[in-house]
């Protein structure tokens, strides 16, 4: 079982900076607007033997907005939930009026704590961390989140609490499944339903989530990482710097993803974002979902599985390898087939064809369908697989340029034909072999 440590603390301390440092790059939002964090946001650590689960959290703060009360629960649930508090401090402004009312609640959880003075950039800085005494904890480490500097002490105090005992094994085959769309589709309804837990808020304002959000989820005994998405936009312009990095934390994040489910609204359609979503779904070569949200809401549900099937077909076509499945996040209808095809679908994703079965299916293919073009006939010599994570096939011929599109559409109906590679991308590559080689 994971322990797990939450970093808590008022806003613009730096503690999603810190949150990053531990994770090695840049996994949170950071911004100098108070309140850019919002949710919780988990991230597995391992250090020398030891795996925990690093928890950000948003800003503890007096401000009431319309968000105020979500943001409150997330943060007591991410302390109830814990087993060991990291309350972050600025150490260049001092102790702020408000943080003894943060160290009195920290202290009521009855939880281990650890005081981490942050921005103490260097040695002559660190007389600052004396006045921070008076707050009352016993465990006090100065840090540059920025710099990483005493990021490793920090680290070892953690290890130090959790204790020998609850060292676990890391999970290589922990399956990332990110959830992608246009705002307000229910992505983040849809990870809440299937986690049980409020972790993700929810508001019909749109951009409530800024940031991609790792929620740990277990389904009939095997692990996964849920990650919610910020809204994607149909256009190339962003109204703002955060929307701009929200749309960069997605794309890092679908980099990261092993299966992309792509969550759209039943009663809004499929359209030109949904479009835009599933290229970067295809120019990261993921294996892809396409969820319709909010089918609880449709009465004449036949008419409407037809309307998304043309939709597909005209405007996803280059996804019509993807299963499609019509859920509710709000009643929980179907969610669980998300569950039921990831890893199916994964282990597609990562199959690897013997060289006889594919030196078999070639020969099927060009006996099937020879190709000429401009009275030359393309003849390819061999086929290999040299990668998996999508599927990638080397076939070489003899001239490149008899390469038409229409012919590699048929190389690749072939292959899922006698290999299947189901919800998959398959990648298609040509060399050329010259002549008397």
């Amino acid at each position: 079982m994971y322990k797990k440590a939450a970093i808590v603390g008022r806003p613009n301390v730096g503690k999603s900076t810190l949150f990053n440092r531990f994770a090695g790059r840049k996994k949170a939002i950071v911004h100098d607007i108070a309140g850019t964090t919002r949710d919780r946001n988990d991230y597995e650590i391992k250090w020398k033997d030891k795996h925990f689960i690093i928890t950000d959290t948003a800003g503890w703060s007096s401000d009431v907005n319309e968000f105020s009360e979500s943001m409150s629960r997330q943060l007591n649930a991410a302390i109830e939930t814990s087993d060991i508090i990291l309350f972050v401090v600025d150490g260049k402004t001092g102790i702020h009026p408000y943080e003894p009312t943060i160290a009195k609640a920290v202290r009521a959880s009855k939880k281990p704590v650890i005081l981490v003075v942050n921005k103490i950039d260097n040695f002559a800085d660190e007389v600052k961390t004396y006045e921070f005494y008076k707050l009352g904890f016993e465990t006090i480490i100065p840090v540059s989140s920025t710099h990483g500097r005493n990021i490793n002490e920090l680290l070892e105090a953690i290890c130090g609490m959790i204790g020998d005992s609850d060292t676990v094994e890391k999970n290589d085959n922990l399956l990332k499944i990110i959830f992608t769309g246009k705002p307000n589709v229910g992505k983040s309804s849809l990870v809440n339903s299937i986690v049980n837990q409020e972790r993700c808020i929810v508001h019909n304002i749109p951009g409530t989530t800024r940031d991609s959000l790792s929620v740990h989820a277990t389904h009939n005994g095997t692990d996964y990482l849920l990650i919610d998405t910020a809204g994607l936009h149909r256009g190339n312009k962003l109204k703002d710097d955060l929307e701009y990095l929200s749309t960069l934390s997605t794309n890092y994040a679908l980099d990261e993803a092993d299966i992309a489910v792509l969550v759209a609204d039943a009663e809004q359609g499929i359209g030109e974002t949904e479009a835009k979503i599933a290229g970067m779904i295809i120019e990261k070569k993921k294996p892809c979902i396409i969820a319709v949200n909010k089918w609880d809401l449709i009465e004449d549900k036949e008419d409407r599985v037809r309307m998304f099937q043309q939709q597909l077909e005209e405007k996803l076509k280059f996804l019509n390898w993807a299963d499609i499945i019509f859920i509710s996040a709000k009643t929980k209808l179907r969610t669980d087939r998300i569950f039921r095809l990831a890893p199916l679908i994964y282990k597609e994703y990562s199959k690897m064809i013997p060289q006889e079965e594919l030196n078999e299916m070639l020969r099927y293919a060009t006996d099937k369908n020879p190709y000429s073009r401009k009275g030359k006939v393309l003849k390819i010599k061999e086929v290999e697989q040299p990668l998996t994570k999508p599927p990638t096939f080397r076939f070489a011929v003899n001239d490149l340029e008899l390469v038409h599109f229409s012919y590699k559409r048929y190389l690749e109906n072939i292959l899922r034909e006698k290999f299947s590679f189901h919800g998959t991308p398959v990648i298609l590559k040509f060399r050329e072999i010259k002549k008397g080689k």
